[in-house]
């Protein structure tokens, strides 16, 4: 019993990131809403803890949605134009997965230390009960992916 049971992969991810942005939330609300009115699936969702008024705001995106993304950045630019986003595609979302993650503790301590050994550098974490996900660039995903099944015993 080593917490995951299996690693999923996702490509072909992009991330967006709003940098110090007023932490007020009908404002964070209207980004998601404005995704939502264009069917386009925000996954990875992580906001940082506010620093006095602002905080920052990331998730992700499929890359096959970039152009739209950008067009709804611009327009919402429009309304806010100090919001200055982030933008960084041609990513891929490693996922773990273990039903026994929630009786386990250190599985992301492993994890992380796992992809620290790879070399890998980390864009995005985020977690549930029962998954771990890791945005990383597509130029680390094998070592990313060879230190994570080496660490958790998966082929």
């Amino acid at each position: 019993m080593n917490g995951v049971d299996k690693i999923t992969l996702t490509e072909d991810v992009a991330l967006v990131t709003f940098s110090r942005i007023p932490a007020d939330l009908a404002l964070i609300s209207e980004i998601f809403l404005q995704f939502g009115s264009r069917q386009i699936n925000i996954d990875m969702i992580s906001q940082a803890a506010p620093r006095g008024d602002t905080t920052s705001v990331s998730f992700s995106v499929s890359s096959e949605r970039l152009v739209e993304v950008l067009e709804l950045i611009n327009q919402f630019r429009e309304k806010h134009p100090a919001i200055k986003p982030l933008i960084a595609g041609g990513n891929v979302k490693i996922q773990l997965f273990g039903e026994q993650m929630p009786q386990m503790s250190g599985v992301a301590a492993r994890a992380i230390a796992a992809l620290s050994r790879s070399g890998c550098e980390l864009m995005l974490i985020t977690t549930s009960e029962v998954d771990i996900s890791f945005l990383v660039s597509h130029a680390h995903c094998e070592d990313a992916l060879s230190a994570l099944r080496e660490e958790f015993q998966l082929k």
